[in-house]
């Protein structure tokens, strides 16, 4: 991993990517904050932000938007996936990335969601959230609570309360959950 630039700022974070208590300060702070994550010679993530924060006891990096939204982008077989929020914990190590805040992300193909929170499974490989999102998918929107989904946003499991609705024209097939349920999925 590598990252660059300095600067002074003091946060605290949450303990599901075992972050210090509120108003813990960090070992390491950065200005312009670029952090790449590779294996085998190949990229499987990067981050940017304008301000991070690192805190090595509790193998935490907090980046921050100041001016341009913190951008994460996921490297994988299915594809280039592209995220930006106003902030992200990463997890140093385990690799697990936390996005929240105004999340909107889009992948190679054009497939999009937006949610107020996303996280970044490394060991799976896969993106999760428990906030409601909304999917697009060609002609396609779906929304629901929760969802579980790939890189390229081809293949999604919605948790709870799924809705989809069908552009005119599109020649996407679209299912629509019945009214009451609690498990769904696009394809």
């Amino acid at each position: 991993m590598a990252a660059t630039g300095a600067f002074g700022l003091a946060s605290g974070a949450s303990s599901a990517f075992g972050e210090g208590q509120p108003g813990s300060m960090a070992d390491v702070k950065i200005t312009r904050f670029h952090l790449v994550e590779t294996k085998g010679g190949k990229t499987l993530w990067e981050v940017w932000g304008d301000r991070g924060e690192i805190f090595e006891k509790t193998d935490v990096a907090k980046v921050m938007k100041v001016s341009n939204p913190v951008t994460v982008v996921i490297y994988s077989e299915e594809g280039k996936l592209t995220v930006r929020s106003d902030s992200a914990t990463l997890n140093t190590r385990t690799k697990n990335i936390h996005m929240e805040h105004n999340v909107t992300a889009i992948s190679e193909e054009g497939n999009s969601l937006q949610t107020q929170s996303l996280d970044w499974l490394a060991k799976d490989r896969r993106l999760s959230t428990r906030s409601p999102v909304t999917l697009i998918r060609g002609g396609l929107t779906s929304w629901g609570v929760g969802m579980e989904a790939e890189v390229d946003l081809e293949r999604a499991k919605f948790l709870s309360r799924v809705r989809s609705h069908m552009i005119p024209g599109s020649a996407e097939p679209a299912t629509k959950a019945p009214s009451g349920s609690r498990n769904g999925g696009t394809r």
